[in-house]
């Protein structure tokens, strides 16, 4: 490695440090369990904040001008190569538009739609809370696996603060001794359609989202490590539970689907880790289906339904409750996936300065579930070659669909000046040109001196 690559290295190592110690990315641990009991029904939401400049991340230090930022950013964000594009560039700590290029048309998103789901998880959910997946049992030898709506559900377990199945199994057994059992499924806390809108009917076969399920486990892949994913996953955990149960003495005589009665008394519950973690690791990752599991969720807890157009009316009331405008704002899905998505440049920077201002605690999770510019998620393998000093600096979510991509995030300038951008563009030529655009538009705003 030469001088030059490891000192780039220390101090974008050192930025990490900073912008986390600087946003306070706090996430919220412990709580209660989620999933198994009724979904209340939320209090009436919050007046609109009222956003007085407060400190944020170099607020002290030499305000950029819309001036200069046009002269760093300005021919990027309105390239050819960027096809149709919205772009806009905000400072948080005093609130100022620093770059519009048609920030207000509504585009087709992508992954970055992903904010908004984070936001009405964390907001409707909260982020304390787990998800439960349980095993419920009658008087006589009927039990029933009850899905919670955990797309973090694992057959082993083995990461920290995943729920097990095999953990549950043998709660079970300690229960139930070696039965025998009829085994029941209930996979009914979501409803509607398990493909979202305009979702291609390939999509599970091909790895882009399973079906949407409250019950899955290894998001319902047909191996480990698989790409592919069955095509009705509560009924794969099930079969698996079943086999679990046998191996762990448990004589299993039946196997159906069915409601969970409403007699039934609680004997086993694993929990998954909180909504704060499984934000984190959704932005992260762009983890399709644990976005639509918790835009399901949220959907549910809004006051609305357990599908997902529910997931999109509590997303668009949860920007609403903040008082982030979204005029334009169509949402589909929780994923991003369904090219039906529409929001605009300035909605998504609306968020992301909520989060940079820490007007809302509860999203912090989102700051720290960006993808760290050539370290981390998403954008582990950007921000090289002539964009290489923003590494580290660049925190972001990512959005590629065909014929679209996106980024959405915030960044110090060279000042130390915390900027918050969102560049979308639709119909454009080339996804890797228009995605090397994308990084150059940030890197720009870290390397800007645009007072």
């Amino acid at each position: 490695m030469s001088q030059a690559r490891a000192t780039q290295g220390a101090r974008s190592l050192l930025a990490l440090g900073i912008l986390a110690a600087t946003l306070s990315l706090v996430v919220p641990g412990g709580g209660t369990a989620y999933g198994q009991t009724p979904l209340p029904t939320p209090p009436p939401g919050p007046a609109a904040p009222v956003l007085t400049p407060i400190p944020v991340q170099g607020a002290t230090a030499p305000a950029a001008t819309p001036k200069g930022v046009r002269r760093q950013v300005g021919s990027i964000a309105t390239s050819s190569a960027l096809g149709r594009s919205g772009a806009i560039v905000v400072d948080p700590a005093d609130m100022s538009v620093l770059l519009d290029v048609d920030a207000s048309r509504p585009m087709v998103p992508g992954s970055v739609v992903k904010l908004t789901t984070a936001v009405s998880a964390l907001t409707y959910l909260g982020p304390q809370a787990r998800l439960a997946t349980t095993v419920v049992a009658t008087e006589g030898t009927q039990i029933t696996l009850v899905g919670g709506g955990d797309a973090t559900l694992s057959m082993r377990g083995g990461v920290a603060g995943q729920a097990s199945l095999a953990d549950l199994a043998k709660q079970v057994a300690a229960q139930v001794q070696a039965g025998p059992v009829d085994l029941r499924y209930d996979d009914s806390l979501f409803t509607g359609p398990r493909l979202g809108p305009q979702w291609g009917r390939d999509y599970p076969a091909v790895g882009v989202a399973a079906p949407v399920t409250a019950l899955m486990v290894d998001q319902g892949r047909v191996r480990p490590g698989a790409v592919s994913r069955v095509q009705d996953p509560a009924k794969d955990a099930a079969r698996k539970f079943r086999r679990l149960l046998q191996a762990n003495g448990v004589q299993v005589t039946s196997l159906a689907r069915g409601a969970a009665p409403a007699n039934a008394t609680e004997i086993a519950r694993v929990e998954s880790a909180p909504v704060a973690s499984l934000v984190e690791r959704m932005l992260t990752d762009s983890d399709n289906d644990l976005a639509e599991a918790l835009a399901h969720l949220a959907g549910a807890a809004g006051g609305f339904k357990a599908s997902f157009a529910g997931g999109a009316k509590a997303g668009a009331k949860a920007l609403a409750d903040l008082g982030i405008d979204s005029a334009g704002l169509r949402l589909a899905d929780g994923s991003g996936v369904s090219t039906a998505n529409r929001i605009a440049a300035s909605t998504l920077a609306g968020v992301l300065v909520q989060v940079a201002r820490g007007t809302t605690p509860d999203l912090a999770p989102i700051a720290s579930g960006l993808p760290v510019a050539g370290f981390t998620g998403t954008l582990a393998d950007r921000f090289t070659g002539p964009n290489e000093a923003a590494a580290g600096y660049v925190r972001a979510k990512t959005g590629t669909l065909t014929g679209v991509t996106s980024l959405a995030g915030m960044v110090p300038d060279a000042s130390g000046r915390m900027l918050v951008f969102a560049l979308l563009a639709n119909d454009i030529p080339s996804i890797d040109r228009a995605r090397a655009l994308g990084d150059e538009f940030a890197a720009g705003l870290a390397a800007c001196g645009c007072s």
